[in-house]
């Protein structure tokens, strides 16, 4: 389990967005959801958002605990120092709402960051597991994956998914950006698969998916943090895929803040969540080409007493 693989679904260019000090931005996916309307409510308060990607580098948009960040890669530390891939996946989930920069989807949850990949991008099935097993210990409430392969892993991963689903853990992983089926390990039924959709709606032209993809959310043109304390736009399902964790953290942190609210214990019951939170005329499993996953989330749309 110690071979060296590419996990990163091949992501589209990088534009490299100069630090905007004094005015905040929001990457579209924040109206086109109608997140701000969920802030109302909660921003992620208390919920711990493992993301398993590439590290995470110095950023004064972005907020962790030393004590809550690990590495398991090859790489001697768990900064992300040429990638800039985790520290643009963990902005989307929670970078802080302040007067500069970009805002996140649940600005006030715990991130983890779990360094997985190396500052290439490539990793092991080993660093994967390892990773996880860290979220679980970590007591994670969500493990954000935007990582994948198109050949199935070693049994060992799927164990390990299936340990942290057990633990109540809510696991997302990105769908892929070949064109072709849902990459694992999205695919597995106890991860939530989601796949990108562009500004009008539509499937992005790369991205993978069949019918077990869950759920779909913005992931072309994504402004976040990234390296040298800047901001990039990137595309990808790797992108769609934390846009979706945060939204699950938003969830998880209304219906705890509620408990005379039905709880979300399990993957089955955040399905169900995400289900209701969803437009789902243009993307419910319906048959034909590309029609899969519940949708595009809109957190407002939700009547909660229904969760």
């Amino acid at each position: 389990m110690s071979e060296d693989i590419k996990f990163i679904p091949d992501d589209l260019p990088i534009e490299i967005l100069p630090f905007g000090a004094l005015s905040q931005q929001q990457n579209w996916g924040i109206e086109f959801c109608k997140i701000e309307e969920a802030w109302r409510q909660t921003t992620g308060t208390g919920i711990r958002v493992a993301v398993l990607d590439t590290g995470i580098s110095e950023h004064p948009d972005l907020n962790w605990s030393p004590d809550l960040t690990f590495n398991c890669s090859m790489d001697p530390t768990y900064i992300d120092e040429k990638s800039g891939h985790g520290t643009h996946v963990a902005g989307i989930i929670g970078a802080k709402n302040n007067a500069f920069g970009v805002v996140g989807v649940a600005p006030d949850c715990i991130l983890i960051p779990i360094k997985v990949l190396n500052n290439n991008g490539g990793g092991s099935y080993e660093s994967i597991v390892s990773g996880i097993e860290k979220a679980i210990e970590s007591k994670a409430d969500i493990i954000s994956m935007s990582l994948g392969s198109s050949s199935a892993p070693p049994d060992k991963v799927h164990q390990v998914i299936k340990k942290a689903a057990d633990a109540g853990i809510i696991i997302l992983a990105a769908a892929g950006n070949d064109g072709g089926v849902t990459n694992f390990p999205a695919r597995y039924e106890e991860v939530i698969a989601v796949a990108a959709i562009d500004e009008n709606g539509d499937y992005a032209t790369f991205t993978s998916g069949d019918d077990t993809v869950d759920s779909v959310a913005p992931g072309v043109g994504i402004y976040s943090t990234f390296l040298n304390q800047g901001y990039a736009k990137m595309s990808g399902t790797s992108q769609a895929c934390p846009f979706v964790a945060g939204l699950c953290a938003l969830a998880l942190s209304f219906t705890r803040a509620n408990p005379d609210l039905p709880q979300i214990k399990n993957y089955i019951d955040m399905l169900r969540v995400l289900d209701l939170l969803s437009d789902d005329t243009k993307y419910v499993n319906a048959g034909g080409p590309k029609k899969w996953g519940f949708g595009a989330p809109k957190i407002a749309n939700v009547d909660w007493r229904q969760v």
